[in-house]
């Protein structure tokens, strides 16, 4: 018996449907699992350290975080290359080896520059110790590397492995940190969390291994990096906006106000952390089925309404039991910054629902949205400069901010589609060889 055109549309979509929901729950699963155990890390952490010292390793961690944002801007445009590429191995194999030369680079230029800065910087984040940010620019070649070979699992929708990554990532750095931490103190934390990251991407880099296969063939990285710099910029975007103000509030609030600050963020960002697994299965997802000509904004729609769902949940969290959450992921002596968290996590909210949609705009080639977020960017950062005198100016800031992120990635949503070089490339082998 023949199957209609409708019955066949109708298996099809139910199979991508169930194919979704499959990465999703995986992803899921595997975030959290590391969300747990680098909320375990940060909490053994702070135990360990002390509120004004923990205020110093935490602003260490934010530098590293932020010299990180190129990486993740490099994951999210390696998972769109890979996900463009996937049906040719050839291509795909050609784009590992070369983004790989491109990380070992990045990565030891970067961890150099910070070393080589370590007394400038030291100063200027009132930490004593220039020892402290060597071993930051140790931390930073591990954090650098493991975005670049995450791009490779998240496009070619190996979640598996892409979590798996994560989890290996949040256990060392919960074993190694805290431990050393014990014995060393803020010298201790970090280089065990230096350690903890390059056992996460050695077990990154073997699990990419098999998208080595294949004849490689030689990419125009100029060409690929000139077509995506505007997914690049959205990314470094929303990256800084989750991670600067911690570094500026170690600068302009005294060292007690700077660890409540840190601790309430660290707490926040929970909620960025748990959403994350949204916008990394709409991406490949998404860009599969431009590729393929079918209708997305229905698609956008459920991961838009499942990330707003866990946001409101996670305020009414916040709002009903503030200093149940702060204490026990920071620990006692920081329960006076009970009061931060509500307005924090609604800035993170926001944040997450504009990462949400930006990452919906990347897939579908609509980039129109980079400048305004980027306004916005620089906006807040002036904005923190200019009026910084307590928390609550610093919250006000980000809360209004954040909100402005958010409008500024769905200014695109009904823009015009722009297409990527590699996308451009892999239609033009897929009618080569429908020719040949």
């Amino acid at each position: 018996m023949t199957e209609t055109a409708e019955e066949v549309a109708i298996a099809s979509a139910t199979g991508g449907a169930s194919r979704v929901a499959a990465h999703a729950g995986i992803t899921f699963a595997g975030l959290m699992a590391a969300n747990v155990l680098n909320y375990v890390f940060y909490t053994l952490v702070s135990r360990s350290l002390g509120v004004e010292a923990y205020g110093a390793f935490s602003s260490l961690v934010a530098v590293v975080l932020i010299l990180q944002a190129p990486a993740l801007m490099a994951q999210t445009v390696v998972a769109k290359l890979a996900t463009d590429m996937a049906g040719d191995p050839n291509r795909l194999a050609g784009l590992v080896r070369g983004v790989e030369r491109v990380t070992l680079i990045v990565a030891l230029a970067a961890g150099a520059g910070l070393d080589a800065l370590s007394i400038p910087l030291a100063h200027f984040l009132h930490v004593d110790d220039p020892l402290l940010v060597t071993l930051a620019g140790a931390c930073v070649c591990g954090a650098l590397a493991l975005p670049f070979l995450r791009g490779f699992l998240q496009g070619t929708s190996a979640f598996s492995a892409f979590s798996l990554s994560n989890v290996v990532e949040g256990l060392a750095k919960a074993v190694f940190a805290p431990v050393l931490g014990l014995a060393g103190g803020i010298r201790g934390a970090m280089g065990g969390l230096a350690i903890g990251l390059a056992v996460a991407a050695s077990y990154t880099f073997v699990a990419a291994l098999p998208h080595r296969r294949g004849t490689p063939v030689h990419l125009s990285l100029r060409a690929v990096a000139r077509s995506s710099a505007p997914v690049a910029l959205a990314v470094v975007g929303i990256t800084v906006l989750l991670l600067f103000d911690v570094v500026l509030a170690k600068r302009y609030l005294d060292a007690y106000a700077a660890g409540l600050y840190g601790a309430a963020a660290l707490a926040s960002r929970a909620l960025y952390a748990i959403v994350a697994f949204v916008p990394t299965v709409l991406l490949p997802q998404a860009a599969q089925r431009v590729a393929n000509r079918e209708r997305t904004r229905g698609l956008f729609g459920q991961a838009l309404g499942l990330a707003a769902l866990l946001c409101a949940g996670a305020i009414v969290l916040f709002a009903l039991f503030p200093r149940l959450v702060i204490t026990t992921i920071a620990g006692k002596s920081f329960a006076p910054g009970a009061g931060l968290l509500v307005p924090y996590v609604y800035a993170i909210a926001m944040l997450s629902l504009a990462n949400v949609t930006a990452m919906y705009n990347i897939a579908r080639g609509r980039m129109r949205f980079v400048v305004p977020l980027l306004v916005v960017v620089v906006g807040e950062i002036v904005a923190i400069v200019v009026r910084h005198g307590s928390r609550v100016e610093f919250l006000q800031t980000i809360d209004v901010g954040h909100t402005l992120a958010f409008l500024a990635a769905a200014t695109a949503l009904g823009g015009s589609t722009q297409s990527t070089e590699s996308e451009r490339s892999n239609r033009r082998a897929c009618a080569a060889r429908s020719g040949g």
